[in-house]
């Protein structure tokens, strides 16, 4: 994690771990959490959803995204939002990695746990 003020790189020790999600916080703020999850071909991220409003932007790959009851497939420089508690998964269909930014209200600061 970044603790000095210094520039991160999204696409350095990118890591597909076979069977599961692969996620490193990059970067936390008083307002803010970056985490980089990488998934290797076909690994699934089940059912979850984050108590803070999310964007998701793909920077490698590509994935199904499920939200809603839609699937979206979702490619290299696509961005999605979602509201805090929406419920979504999603499946990589080749190795992918993608940054989720968690907004942070001041009101949601003070709550525990993240991306469950």
């Amino acid at each position: 994690m970044n603790k000095k003020n210094n520039p991160i790189s999204l696409y350095q020790e990118v890591s597909y771990a076979a069977a599961k999600p692969s996620v490193t916080l990059l970067l936390e703020t008083s307002s803010t959490k970056e985490l980089r999850i990488c998934l290797a071909k076909g690994v699934l991220m089940a059912d979850h959803k984050s108590p803070f409003p999310i964007v998701i932007h793909i920077q490698e790959g590509s994935i199904d995204f499920h939200t809603d009851g839609i699937m979206h497939k979702m490619t290299k420089g696509d961005l999605i939002g979602l509201e805090g508690s929406i419920l979504h998964n999603l499946k990589a269909n080749e190795n992918s990695n993608h940054k989720t930014v968690h907004t942070q209200t001041r009101s949601s600061r003070t709550r525990t746990g993240c991306h469950k």
